[in-house]
């Protein structure tokens, strides 16, 4: 018996002084934390969307108050936030202007096959096969990854069609323009309404070939256009947001129907695909 106790308290003894030990290291090389920075975290959304460009709100929030980071980065910080943000640093803090993500393509389920695909359901593998077997190498798969990816619910999908992003619900965080294997979904302002479903390079030839409501270069838009926002730049229709004033004279141009309203778009169920 006398072996066992004095063995009981040795081990005792032993996890005294470990746990001694190890309460003097955390003293020693603890790491201040400057208050501001739970502060802060706790005014942030807590998404943890990575958004504005940190894995998480905590390191932006240490961001902001370590290395100067601007709050406005944060995708889904609203104005009673930044104003407390604003408070805590002891500086003005304004917020840009609100983004969505919108696909730049409404052709993918009626372009043209090449062959019929019957790998992996994902886009971004598909890409790797002749782009899931379609013949515009710009259009959308239809598989669905920018609808996996998002947390936020702001996109709706069905197999086989391209995904539908609401405006409304969108953050504008970029996970989904991340993860398009085909660079075809873009931010632009949440106040836009023209925008051109369509990411093709190709002459119109050869979108008429492929693609039964694909941009033909006709050049229409560019035309009409009374302010001069819109432009052909680099094979592809761009409309300067600065610029448009919502008129939608191009949209009532268009003959292939490919420059659609965004504030309108996601309840008209009569769109390509």
């Amino acid at each position: 018996m006398g072996t066992i106790a004095v063995s009981v308290l040795i081990l005792c003894a032993c996890g005294l002084l470990a746990g001694a030990a190890l309460a003097l290291a955390s003293r020693v090389f603890a790491v201040k934390v400057d208050p501001r920075i739970e502060k802060i975290e706790a005014v942030l959304p807590g998404a943890n969307c990575s958004g504005c460009g940190s894995p998480s709100c905590f390191v932006y929030a240490s961001r902001i108050v370590n290395e100067g980071a601007t709050p406005d980065l944060c995708v889904q910080l609203r104005e009673e936030g930044a104003s407390e943000i604003g408070r805590l640093m002891g500086r003005e803090v304004h917020l840009r202007q609100r983004q969505v993500a919108v696909i730049k393509c409404y052709g993918g389920p009626v372009s043209k096959k090449l062959f019929a695909y019957g790998g992996f359901q994902s886009c971004r593998i598909a890409a790797y096969y002749s782009g899931g077997g379609n013949a515009c190498e710009y259009n959308c798969m239809a598989f669905g990854d920018c609808f996996q990816i998002c947390q936020f619910g702001a996109i709706t999908h069905t197999r086989g069609l391209t995904p539908r992003i609401d405006p409304q619900v969108c953050t504008g965080c970029g996970k989904c323009v991340r993860e398009c294997p085909r660079h075809i979904i873009r931010l632009v302002p949440a106040s836009a309404r023209a925008h051109v479903a369509c990411s093709s390079r190709d002459k119109g030839s050869v979108v008429r070939a492929v693609c039964t409501v694909g941009c033909i270069k006709c050049l229409q838009c560019v035309k009409v256009c009374p302010h001069n926002a819109i432009a052909h730049i680099d094979g592809h229709i761009e409309i300067d947001y600065a610029l448009c004033t919502a008129c939608g004279e191009c949209i009532r141009i268009c003959p292939r129907g490919i420059i659609i309203d965004l504030q309108e778009s996601y309840t008209v169920e009569a769109l390509p695909g």
